[in-house]
């Protein structure tokens, strides 16, 4: 029942690196991309429950977690950041065929710019809440598992209901549960990252 327990973090985390990494690509992309994927969680799975080690589930976990999550901010920045973005090129092309004066052009960028550069702080925000909150129940949950036999015996001499503060795991779920939501709620702050 661990390793259900433990796996579904693996598969829930592929998932996420599908849908980064397959958003407006190709069928044939992203079917490439779901079948590497699906061989990945096979591979994990079979080679975690032949090793039963916990140190490889963590390593893996935490492999794929960064990869979603520096792909998202890599995207982030690419679509949003004015000076990255392409959107430049587009009004350049839009002013060249005519279609708009010069003044709509600069009012229209600047609206542009100013937008997706509120947008973009606020993404900021909620990732640096998310990921603190993410490596605080994770730096709560090692220690538990450091110091498993004195936290055990601190909670039986506080006892209940106090005692259940000394819970590491449950912390662990708690805030890394609360960090992914921070970082999916950052996301959906643009309708470009409405496949969240």
């Amino acid at each position: 029942m661990q390793l259900v327990d433990e796996l579904s973090m693996i598969y829930t985390t592929c998932l996420s690196c599908y849908v980064s990494f397959t958003h407006n690509k190709t069928p044939r992309y992203s079917l490439a991309v779901g079948a590497f994927l699906l061989s990945l969680a096979i591979f994990i799975t079979a080679y975690y429950h032949y090793l039963q080690d916990p140190t490889f589930h963590q390593n893996a976990y935490a492999l794929l977690t960064a990869t979603v999550v520096f792909r998202s901010m890599y995207v982030m920045e690419l679509t949003l950041r004015p000076s990255a973005s392409k959107k430049q090129l587009q009004r350049e092309k839009a002013k060249e065929m005519g279609l708009v004066s010069d003044v709509e052009v600069k009012m229209e960028v600047e609206r542009q710019d100013e937008r997706d550069l509120k947008i973009l702080s606020q993404m900021w925000v909620m990732i640096a809440y998310g990921l603190a909150t993410f490596l605080g129940g994770f730096g709560l949950w090692t220690l538990d598992n450091v110091y498993c036999g004195r936290l055990r015996g601190w909670r039986r001499e506080v006892g209940l209901p106090w005692g259940i503060l000394l819970e590491g795991h449950g912390w662990w779920h708690l805030l890394t549960g609360t960090g992914a939501y921070f970082y999916i709620v950052s996301f959906s702050c643009h309708p470009w990252f409405s496949f969240f």
